[in-house]
């Protein structure tokens, strides 16, 4: 799916939530935990809808998107129709810390550069959303794809030695990923897939997610060798896989709770895809996550009907 129109519909599923005189499932104030989890806590509680966190090289800070939501009420032929007006935004705050630090308007799917030297990240202004990259403060854009490689340019990740820069795009309707050095050039098409995310401690691997059947799952892929290894399989979807920072697990968000219910958890596996364990449950929708230091899991969550981001440390058992 494409990436903005799937951040689109958590934020139409947010501004029902909102909307008066809509009968809605209460939605727990906090999300459910199984025992392979610990430290729950509320990393964000802006009134804004927050997405796709990730952590700084050095673990101290966080990037996200945060989306503001305004709507109007529409009654058509009887009919009433819910308009969203979206502003996105990239907000980096220190972990642990309540203040918060808006970076750049217009722009969502940030990623660190290698010691934190500056982001990356999606500028969705243009009419066609393209690779950008800015200082620690988001002063500076530098245009990196400065035409759409395809059809939206998105979720930007580099190699740790700054040689390359993946990312996505669309192409004849289908999301592919592709690689371009830093300055925009030798440009190639690796594979299709979504939501990229790379093996710290192997730039060659990536995990991904594509569609088989009518469900997503999770793959990984070794980039020099085009070797791809299916993780994930079943009657559900499985999606937004990331590594750990020692490259030993993966965490991603699945429906197989309950596969008749869209809402997803959060679950840790071996990077093999072997001993999988649930981290959240119940009637909450989690997603993205992310690692930080000692296993501490970042997530987004619609906890009290609005995402924000949540992280639990990984209880592993001995």
């Amino acid at each position: 799916m494409n990436p903005i129109k799937l951040l689109n519909k958590c934020v139409l599923a947010a501004a029902i939530f909102t909307l008066p005189n809509v009968s809605m499932a209460q939605i727990p104030s906090v999300p459910g935990v199984t025992g392979n989890a610990e430290n729950l806590t509320r990393e964000t509680s802006d009134p804004s809808q927050e997405f796709f966190a990730r952590v700084s090289p050095d673990g101290k800070f966080l990037l996200y998107n945060a989306i503001d939501i305004g709507y109007s009420l529409n009654l058509t032929n009887g009919q009433m129709e819910v308009k969203t007006n979206k502003s996105y935004r990239i907000v980096r705050k220190e972990i642990g810390k309540p203040i918060t630090n808006p970076l750049v308007n217009n722009a969502a799917y940030p990623t660190w550069l290698p010691n934190s030297s500056g982001v990356i990240f999606s500028y969705i202004k243009p009419e066609r959303s393209v690779i950008v990259r800015s200082d620690i403060n988001g002063v500076g854009l530098n245009y990196i794809s400065a035409g759409a490689m395809g059809e939206d340019d998105a979720e930007p990740i580099v190699l740790k030695d700054n040689s390359k820069i993946l990312f996505t795009t669309r192409m004849s309707n289908s999301r592919m990923i592709c690689s371009m050095d830093m300055k925009g050039g030798n440009y190639s098409v690796i594979t299709e897939g979504a939501h990229l995310s790379l093996n710290p401690l192997n730039n060659n691997k990536i995990i991904y997610n594509i569609k088989v059947g009518k469900t997503f799952q999770v793959f990984t892929m070794d980039i020099k060798t085009g070797e791809k290894n299916q993780l994930t399989t079943g009657e559900y979807n499985n999606r937004d896989g990331a590594f750990s920072r020692d490259g030993k697990y993966i965490a991603f968000a699945s429906n197989r709770e309950n596969p008749k219910k869209q809402n997803k958890h959060i679950y840790v596996m071996k990077a093999d895809g072997s001993e999988l364990i649930q981290i959240t449950q119940g009637e909450t929708d989690e997603s993205d996550p992310t690692w930080g230091d000692d296993y501490m899991l970042f997530f987004s969550s619609n906890a009290e009907n609005n995402y924000n981001i949540w992280k639990a440390k990984v209880k592993f058992q001995k």
